[in-house]
């Protein structure tokens, strides 16, 4: 299908379980591959992993990088342990890690990501390659702890003893996910992986609703941003929430350094960000830090902590003492929570 906006190709399987449809849109810097599984049959009394392969001409030299809960990315290497001498007994089960929001390859010459929508299971069995387990359903317990096969089904399973049995019902789960895959420059892996990993993993939801309009309603409108400008190129606005009534003219918000140390030559040193230029029309009235969850003031954490022999940290307490000023420092990965004060309500008009 190739239309104004993209191309799109959609791949027919031998089995009608499995659809694909295959994206390039105008524009984008990446390939969207699309991926319909399930329910995966079981008659046969065999269960079944589905895994997404991806082959390149990469020298990968045994080595793969995935994000550690969605932010560090981890070094892995193929049948290797840093802090123990591995002896392999589970070839492919042991170099399989957690994948919440990219993986990637790469060389002196070529990077190869793969930015995933929800957390999965990734790996490279072979230099050059990378993999994705998109579904599996299995028929026996695999001894990880849950003491029951990875059977899921739309209909739940019955109650568990002595209440009852245990049985799986209904048929097994249809799942539906999107891979983005983005190519780019020697080592520039994590680079490439971070410019949209967030737009994967967390993408804008979408309302769609109607009712009737009354002559006398107040006026809507089509789109709002709140940012005076755009944020550096490695900030992200993680929250945004007002704190306390309706009236209330406090805000919780959060800001992310998206890169780490190394991720990219420019994008990975800290960054300054002014919060009193940063809003629409809003007077910033003060800026008071709090800690990362927002349950307490930073400067008073700092204070009532438990003080290890010779753990003071300079950084933390110049942290404190400059809460009240409009200009913060994001350093690679650092995640500042602020209760900011505006001098006029927001969205009055909305």
């Amino acid at each position: 299908m190739n239309t104004s906006v993209g191309i799109e190709v959609r791949t027919e399987f031998s089995v009608p379980w499995i659809q694909q449809a295959v994206r390039v849109m105008k524009g984008l810097p990446y390939v969207e591959i699309e991926y319909n599984i399930g329910p995966v049959p079981i008659e046969d009394g065999r269960g079944k992993e589905i895994v997404t392969k991806f082959l390149t001409s990469i020298d990968s030299s045994g080595t793969f990088f995935t994000d550690s809960n969605g932010r560090e990315f981890l070094k892995r290497k193929r049948d290797y342990r840093p802090s123990w001498n591995l002896t392999v007994h589970e070839p492919v089960a042991g170099n399989y890690y957690p994948v919440n929001a990219a993986i990637y390859i790469e060389d002196n010459t070529t990077s190869f990501a793969v930015l995933t929508d929800r957390t999965q299971a990734g790996c490279s069995l072979s230099d050059g390659t990378v993999e994705l387990m998109a579904q599996r359903r299995i028929l026996a317990d695999d001894n990880r702890g849950v003491a029951e096969p990875m059977n899921e089904t739309n209909g739940g399973v019955t109650a568990y003893p002595p209440y009852g049995n245990a049985t799986r019902w209904g048929e097994g789960v249809v799942i539906r996910g999107i891979y983005r895959i983005m190519v780019g420059p020697g080592n520039s892996g994590a680079s490439i992986a971070r410019s949209e990993m967030d737009h994967a993993f967390a993408p804008p939801l979408v309302f769609v609703a109607s009712s009737r309009r009354l002559n006398n309603s107040a006026s809507v409108r089509e789109s709002l941003s709140l940012l005076e400008k755009a944020l550096p190129a490695n900030v992200m606005l993680i929250t945004f929430q007002r704190l306390g009534s309706v009236d209330s003219n406090e805000y919780l918000v959060r800001l992310g350094h998206q890169y780490g140390f190394n991720d990219d030559t420019a994008l990975s040193k800290p960054v300054d960000v002014d919060l009193a230029t940063s809003f629409v029309g809003l007077k910033v009235l003060s800026v008071e830090e709090l800690t990362l969850t927002g349950n307490q003031k930073l400067s008073d954490w700092l204070h009532s902590r438990l003080d290890w022999v010779n753990s003071s940290n300079p950084t933390q307490s110049s942290k404190a003492a400059a809460s009240t000023n409009t200009t913060i420092t994001l350093h690679p990965m650092e995640v500042r929570t602020f209760k900011i004060a505006f001098g006029n309500q927001i969205l009055s008009d909305y």
